[in-house]
């Protein structure tokens, strides 16, 4: 993949009036840069690998978390296996600190298999390292997640939350597409992906141009953030992301949350399943009539469609 893609604007000196009156509504990622630079964490990995394994080390309470392994000829990309019958990585349930020896081991070797603590809740198994490395811009009911492990390749999807993304060490980058760009990705299936939501089908190092041709107009529109420890990555809901992470040791610390709290029911992408399922497979002038009323009822930005209905008592 190339890298002239436009680069994501970094912000410096960031506070929550900044971050909240004029990165939140810009709808565009951003890079706050070295936000995190006094995080003990932050400063452990700097120092050397082996003071930020033994930093985290001294937090695991041992409960298990998810990981997943994929083999050494996968180069690190989480993927679906040959047929798409399943995924090409082996889940198990391990402590932080098993990880973070194998992390360790596999560092010595040039080719090795990859390996990744995937989102796990830090209160749970981490929960002394909360009171040392804190963030000011959430709220403290915002529950963040860790994320460990070698070079991986995580494939472009996006989330249904905002999202901060905070490097504790090695180095990463994001390939960032806004979410109108769903037709140039090539997404596999919605009920089946390696993550909590579908994926690019695209291998963004080697792209197939005649399976996937319009992956160029994609990449015309692509933002890349490349970022280093104590960096942090703010995503806007439904960007689609590419993530890489280069080192022998990569360690990231997210932040989910919702500006405008959750309906109750189904989530949008569940509504979205359920009308694939009711929808689609109604004849073409039919389908164009649910879009009007969608347009009208549901996208409708610019009026409010019960504004002619006169209040009640």
């Amino acid at each position: 993949m190339k890298n002239s893609q436009q680069k994501v604007r970094q912000w410096h000196d960031v506070d929550s009036a900044l971050f909240r009156q004029e990165i939140i509504p810009r709808y565009q990622p951003a890079i706050l840069k070295g936000f995190a630079n006094h995080w003990p964490a932050v400063r452990h990995a700097r120092n050397t690998p082996q003071a930020l394994v033994n930093y985290l080390m001294h937090f695991d309470n041992g409960t298990a978390v998810d990981a997943i392994m994929t083999p050494p000829d996968q180069r690190g990309r989480v993927f679906y296996n040959a047929d798409m019958s399943g995924f090409n990585f082996f889940r198990n349930q391990i402590t932080v600190s098993t990880v973070l020896e194998q992390l360790s081991r596999y560092a010595c070797f040039p080719t090795s298999p990859a390996v990744a603590l995937q989102s796990a809740l830090i209160s749970a198994c981490l929960p002394g390292f909360l009171a040392e490395n804190t963030l000011s811009l959430l709220d403290t009911t915002v529950a963040p997640r860790i994320w460990i492990g070698n070079a991986i390749i995580t494939p472009a999807h996006f989330d249904q939350s905002s999202n901060l993304a905070c490097v504790v060490s090695g180095q990463r980058r994001f390939t960032l597409f806004p979410p109108e760009q769903v037709g140039n990705l090539y997404i596999g299936p919605l009920d089946f992906a390696p993550t909590p939501t579908p994926i690019s089908l695209v291998d963004f190092h080697a792209p197939d141009e005649a399976r996937f041709p319009r992956f160029k107009q994609a990449l015309q529109v692509a933002q890349v953030a490349d970022l280093e420890a104590g960096d942090m990555l703010y995503i806007p809901p439904l960007w689609w992301h590419h993530v890489e992470s280069f080192d022998k040791l990569n360690v990231l610390v997210n932040y989910w949350w919702h500006e405008v709290p959750a309906a109750a029911g189904l989530s949008p992408f569940e509504c979205l399943l359920q009308s694939l399922q009711t929808i689609n497979h109604l004849p073409a002038e039919q389908k164009q009539a649910w879009c009007a009323l969608f347009s009208h009822y549901v996208f409708n930005t610019t009026e409010n469609p019960a504004a002619p209905i006169p209040a009640t008592s």
